[in-house]
């Protein structure tokens, strides 16, 4: 009796060590399938392998998917299989926020426990298993059903309750609709058609493309009419997009102009020249009457402009322009060489590794325009958010065509001499070029560090180790830091925002289709800083670019607004994660036709826009 009651002593001690030993341990969440069925990393070894499909037995939680349970669910709550479907879809973004890519608790280790009662199998072959989630010592089941986006499972007395009335009156304010990114036709959540799409997305109404169509089977037309009353209209959107009123994106003075592009109201890409910048740009050309030097990192067509060059041509305008060219003599974009074609006085830094990212026109040997935006369909667009400044002044005009005409010879990056000038070159204007001025050395960390009030950083990317230091004393000593930095460049190793961040600075990443591609400073209502120059070491030392500092406190303050906007328009997630380029973390990526994380996959045909996961090292639920 006595040997009976240790071993059961023995047993009853290894039960409850084993148990707190789980507890303890904490697992990463690859995927969230549903706001119930959540994929962990139990083994460590990155990817989803059989029995690491945890689903939540007590719960029963919307899905943005029809199914038999949540029909069921909606009969008994007295809801339509539309607003269902809605409250699905907060309730899976309401999942991944609180839990993707994030360290989570379990009762037990998924590969502990006995298989599914019903012998399920998961999305892909994944066995599923039960047992129950803590994120932050916090029950996720708890935290759903007090949500208002799940009920208890077997609930007495089912209800709506007042936070699920409050995210029903939100799901019937956002008129959520099924983008096909494919078609570039939009469905009621329960269409059929819809829903056998497999380029598609859920989004809300005001977050469609403009050019989207109407299902014409789901769609009656007074549907028709009512979602186009919403349709791009200022309703309180989901917080993928804060519904913040658009901030101005053009300021001039008597000698500059300056022009801003809001990546957040285009997600798709045009070669149309609709924007305030390329119609400066267009208007420029077309006004040229004796000279127009560039140079230009790459060019796509964009018709109106390339039929403007063509013009200009014929009236005798001589038109002269550098670009880029790697040592496989080609171009990141693909139209530059034919663009040497039409304008045939030109010259690249032909057998050199480095850059000529320069991003500038000099017109009439009086007037520049320079900032960030390349001559392509992504920035005259307004897809990407730059910054462009057009300056009336011969004498700025006169350094960059000294710049121009070492470059034109053919002295590319260390080869080009510094240009002598007097700084201001103009009134409130200074101009550094690439590599010959170490701007962020000589120029911007001084800025920085002198600094009282406030530095903001609308920004592509940021690897220079002493522009960080100096940002990070800024902060210490009491200045306000803010960084928003382009998502694709927040995965990036040499990136400095952690160490930002670490060190008590918020930066926030994008979260849209296009890329905030601007290289901007905005410092105590009073400098600008605008260019082609990324903040990084090769930026600074090794291309060939350029930038200019303005000092004007109405420019200042005008660009200052539309930074606060953008930063507004971010959800505050982003100061904790990271966007994924080319994902559903970031609006309108996976139906734009581009690129967006370099990897050579498209929208649809990129892993990270397809709800998948692995099993051992093969993709499963494709």
């Amino acid at each position: 009796m006595k040997r009976i009651s240790i071993v059961l002593l023995i047993s009853m001690f290894l039960g409850f060590f084993t148990y707190e030993l789980f507890q303890q341990q904490k697992y990463e969440v690859l995927e969230v399938v549903s706001p119930t069925e959540i994929v962990v990393d139990s083994n460590g070894n990155g990817v989803g392998d059989e029995d690491e499909t945890v689903v939540l037995s007590t719960v029963e939680s919307f899905s943005s998917k029809p199914n038999k349970q949540q029909s069921e669910l909606a009969k008994r709550l007295k809801l339509t299989e539309e607003d269902a479907l809605g409250l699905g879809f907060l309730a899976q973004n309401f999942a991944k926020t609180t839990l993707l890519e994030k360290e989570v608790k379990l009762t037990k280790s998924p590969r502990a426990l006995p298989p599914h009662p019903r012998g399920r199998v998961g999305v892909g072959g994944i066995k599923e298993t039960s047992s129950k989630i803590y994120i932050d010592d916090k029950n996720y089941e708890t935290l759903l059903i007090n949500s208002g986006l799940a009920v208890e499972k077997n609930a007495k007395g089912e209800k709506i309750t007042p936070q699920l009335q409050k995210n029903l009156e939100k799901v019937q304010k956002l008129h959520l609709v099924i983008f096909n990114n494919k078609s570039h036709k939009y469905h009621k959540l329960n269409c059929k058609y819809g829903l056998m799409a497999h380029n598609s997305q859920i989004l809300p109404v005001s977050q469609m493309p403009k050019d989207a169509k109407p299902c014409k089977f789901c769609m009656s037309n007074h549907h028709k009419n009512q979602y186009h009353k919403y349709h791009h209209k200022k309703w309180v959107d989901y917080d993928i997009i804060p519904n913040i009123p658009q901030a101005p994106v053009f300021f001039q003075t008597s000698t500059i102009k300056i022009f801003l592009t809001d990546l957040t109201r285009v997600l798709k890409p045009s070669s149309e020249c609709r924007t305030q910048v390329c119609q400066a740009l267009l208007h420029q050309v077309d006004s040229a009457q004796n000279s127009i030097d560039f140079a230009i990192y790459g060019y796509t067509k964009i018709p109106a402009l390339q039929k403007s060059f063509e013009n200009a041509q014929k009236r005798g305008v001589k038109i002269r322009f550098v670009y880029d060219i790697d040592t496989k003599n080609e171009n990141l974009y693909t139209d530059t060489l034919y663009l040497t074609k039409i304008l045939q006085q030109n010259n690249a830094d032909f057998g050199d590794n480095h850059i000529m990212h320069n991003k500038f026109f000099i017109f009439d040997n009086k007037t520049v325009l320079t900032g960030s935006a390349n001559i392509s369909n992504t920035d005259m667009s307004g897809f990407n958010s730059n910054a462009v400044v057009l300056i009336n002044s011969p004498q700025v005009a006169n350094v960059y065509s000294q710049e121009f005409e070492q470059m034109y010879s053919g002295k590319f990056h260390k080869k080009k001499s510094k240009i002598e000038k007097n700084e201001p070159v103009s009134d409130d204007v200074s101009v550094y070029f690439s590599p010959s001025d170490n701007a962020i050395t000589s120029q911007i960390i001084p800025l920085i560090d002198n600094s009282q009030k406030y530095i903001y950083m609308p920004i592509f990317l940021i690897t220079h180790k002493k522009l960080a230091d100096s940002l990070i004393r800024a902060s210490q000593r009491g200045v306000s830091v803010k960084v928003i930095l382009d998502a694709t460049n927040a995965h990036g190793g040499a990136s400095k925002h952690k160490l930002l961040r670490a060190n008590g600075i918020p930066v926030k990443t994008e979260n849209f289709a296009g890329k905030l591609h601007s290289k901007s400073i905005i410092i105590d209502d009073m400098y600008t800083i605008i260019g082609s120059m990324n903040f990084s070491r090769s930026g600074e030392g090794v291309n060939d670019e350029n930038l200019v500092i303005i000092k004007n406190r109405g420019i200042a303050l005008f660009y200052k607004t539309f930074f606060q906007y953008l930063w507004k328009r971010i959800p505050d997630k982003w100061l904790k994660y990271n966007a994924r380029a080319e994902s559903p973390d970031s609006v309108g990526s996976c139906s734009d036709g581009i690129d967006n994380d370099f990897d050579k996959k498209i929208d649809m045909a990129d892993d990270s826009c397809k709800i998948t996961f692995k099993s051992k090292g093969k993709e499963k639920g494709k």
